[in-house]
C-alpha cells in the first residue's frame, strides 16, 4: 500500500513514457480519429475570466481506452462488471474479469484503486498520471442513503483504466503519455509505438465545418409542464416549512430531438460534431465529451465537485446562484451586481457550503476543513454564477473512493440535509436522473482526483446501429422557503439555453 490513497506501490520496472509534442494537437481531431471509446476532459475559459477560474481550467486530457493495459469497471442494474486484458490483469496484480456481482459500486472502486500501482505525475503541475476516467451517475447515491433507483438506458457508473493519453495545458504545451512495464514487454512496445503516432501535428477541425442544418429551433420537450414544475416547487416549500429540509434541489429533464448535421466534419461521430460546436460557443473549465459504449455525453459544466491532489489536499467548489447574462454591458454588470448581493442566492450557497464541510469532515483530518472563499461571483459566456471554495486535508493512506463516497452525490445537486432533501426530490421528480447530477473526471494513478458536477450536459443513448434511443438534458435549481415558483422555473429555462441553443433546440414545457 501507498500513502497516496491506499494505492499499491508500482514495480520498479513500471513507468510512464512521456513525449513532449512539437505543437499543440487538436484534441477534437484526435478524438474523431479514434475508433475506440474516449474520455475528453476539456478545459477552457471565456476572455476576461477571473484569476480563480484560470487555475481550474489549466489542463485538458484526452484519454484513449484501446491500449493494451486497458480495463473497464461499470455498475449497471445494481451489479458490478469488471473487464480486463491479459496485460491489465498482470498490472493490477491478478484482478480477474467479473461477469457481474452484487457488490456496491464504491466498494469495487475502492478495491480497484487499491490494486492500481502508484505512478508519479509525469508532467509538473498536472495531476493526471494515467488511471481511471469516466463517470459516476447520480443513482449511486443509493449507496449513501439515497433512494434505491438505477439509471434508465445506461450504467450508473462507467470508469476505464487508460494507459494512453494526451494532456494539453492552457498555454498550448502538450505531452503524450503511455504506460510501460518491463513485466509486459509486448504491451509496452505497443504503447511506445503509439507514442510516435501522436508526435506529428494534427489537422485542426474547423468549427465552420461542423455547422448544422437548422431550419429553426427544434422543441426540447419537458418531462413535466412548467405548471407542474411550479407546483413541485411549492411542494418543496411545504416540506421546508414542515422542517423536513432547508433546501431541496428540484430538477427536471427535457427530451432533445436529433438535429440534422452537415455532411462535413468528423462524420465518424456526429455527436462529437455537436460537442465541437458547443465548446466553441460556451467555454467552461469542466467541459467533457464521453464516448463510452452506448453513451455520448456532451458536458459544458462550470462546476468542480472535488479535487484531491496526490498529497491529500482536497477542495470542493459548489455553485449556487445563476443569472443569465445580458448583451448590454451596463445591464450585464447590473445583473452581476444583483447576484452578488442577493440574500436568497447567498443563503442557498452558504447552506451547501455547510453541507460540503460536513461531507469532507467524514474523511478529513479533524480541524483541517476550512472555507477559502464564500459567495464569489464568476462570469461565463452565458451566465454569472456564485461560487465558493471549501478545503480540507486527508490523513495519509485515505482511500480516494472513500472521500468521494462520503460526499456523493454532489451537495449542490441534492439540497440539505442531504438524505432528506434527496428523498423529497425523488418523490417529486418520480424518475432517475441518470448521469445528470453525478460526476465526470478521473482517479489518477498518482493519487490525484478531479471530478466535475454533471450539469449543462446533453446525454445521448444509441443502439448498436448508432440509432439514437434517447437524448436528454437535465436542469433544475435550489428551492428554499423564500423561493418563488415562477422564478425557479425561469432559472431552469436559463440553464437550458447555452447547450440547447448549440444543438438547434429550445426548451418547451
Amino acid at each position: 500500500m501507498d500513502d497516496r490513497g491506499g494505492l499499491t506501490a508500482a514495480p520498479a520496472s513500471a513507468r510512464i513514457e512521456v513525449r513532449r509534442l512539437p505543437s499543440t494537437p487538436d484534441l477534437g481531431a484526435l478524438a474523431a480519429a479514434s475508433g475506440a471509446d474516449v474520455v475528453w476532459l476539456d478545459s477552457s475559459l471565456p476572455a476576461g475570466s477571473p484569476p480563480t477560474a484560470h487555475a481550474r481550467a489549466r489542463w485538458s486530457v484526452l484519454a484513449l481506452t484501446d491500449g493494451p493495459f486497458a480495463a473497464r469497471f461499470r455498475h449497471e442494474t445494481r451489479r458490478a462488471f469488471v473487464e480486463t486484458t491479459p496485460a491489465s490483469r498482470s498490472w493490477f496484480g491478478g484482478v480477474a474479469t467479473a461477469e457481474g456481482s452484487d457488490r456496491p459500486a464504491f466498494a469495487v472502486l475502492t478495491e480497484l484503486l487499491a490494486r492500481t500501482p502508484v505512478l508519479p505525475e509525469p508532467v509538473a503541475g498536472c495531476g493526471f498520471a494515467l488511471g481511471w476516467v469516466g463517470f459516476l451517475g447520480y443513482e449511486l447515491g443509493r449507496e449513501s442513503g439515497g433512494v434505491d433507483r438505477t439509471a434508465e438506458g445506461h450504467a450508473d457508473a462507467d470508469l476505464r483504466f487508460v494507459d494512453r493519453a494526451v494532456v494539453v495545458d492552457a498555454a498550448g504545451d502538450a505531452w503524450a503519455l503511455a504506460l510501460a512495464s518491463d513485466a509486459e514487454p509486448e504491451a509496452s512496445a505497443r504503447n511506445c509505438a503509439w507514442l510516435e503516432t501522436v508526435t506529428a501535428p494534427v489537422t485542426r477541425v474547423d468549427v465552420d465545418d461542423v455547422a448544422p442544418f437548422l431550419p429553426g429551433p427544434a422543441p426540447a420537450t419537458g418531462r413535466v409542464t412548467r405548471a407542474a414544475y411550479e407546483t413541485a416547487v411549492d411542494a418543496c416549500r411545504a416540506e421546508i416549512r414542515a422542517g423536513n429540509a432547508f433546501q431541496v434541489c428540484l430538477t427536471t429533464a427535457f427530451a432533445v430531438p436529433p438535429v440534422q448535421e452537415a455532411r462535413r466534419g468528423p462524420a465518424r461521430d456526429p455527436h462529437l460534431t455537436e460537442y465541437l460546436r458547443l465548446r466553441a460557443a460556451d467555454p467552461v473549465p469542466f467541459g467533457a465529451y464521453l464516448r463510452l459504449g452506448p453513451l455520448r455525453v456532451a458536458s459544458r459544466s462550470p462546476e468542480r465537485f472535488l479535487r484531491i491532489d496526490a498529497s491529500g489536499t482536497v477542495s470542493a467548489e459548489p455553485i449556487k446562484g445563476t443569472r443569465r447574462r445580458s448583451d448590454d454591458p451596463v445591464e450585464d454588470e447590473a445583473v452581476r451586481a444583483g447576484l452578488a448581493v442577493s440574500a436568497k442566492d447567498r443563503a442557498e450557497n452558504v447552506m451547501i457550503v455547510d453541507l460540503l464541510r460536513n461531507d469532507l469532515l467524514r474523511t478529513a483530518v479533524p480541524g483541517s476543513v476550512h472555507v477559502d472563499r464564500l459567495c464569489d461571483v464568476e462570469t461565463y459566456a452565458s451566465v454569472h454564477q456564485m461560487v465558493s471554495t471549501i478545503g480540507a486535508v486527508l490523513p495519509a493512506g485515505t482511500s480516494r473512493a472513500a472521500v468521494v463516497h462520503a460526499a456523493f452525490p454532489p451537495g449542490s445537486m441534492t439540497g440539505a440535509p442531504k438524505i432528506s432533501a434527496m428523498g423529497i426530490a425523488d418523490r417529486l421528480e418520480d424518475g432517475p436522473r441518470g448521469l445528470y447530477s453525478g460526476a465526470i473526471g478521473y482517479f489518477s494513478a498518482s493519487g490525484a482526483v478531479d471530478l466535475s458536477v454533471v450539469i449543462r450536459t446533453l446525454v445521448t443513448v444509441i443502439d448498436d446501429r448508432g440509432t439514437v434511443r434517447s437524448r436528454s438534458f437535465g436542469a433544475g435549481g435550489a428551492v428554499t422557503w423564500s423561493s418563488v415558483a415562477a422564478d425557479e422555473a425561469d432559472e431552469v429555462e436559463t440553464k437550458t439555453r447555452s447547450v440547447l441553443a448549440g444543438v438547434g433546440a429550445v426548451a418547451r414545457w
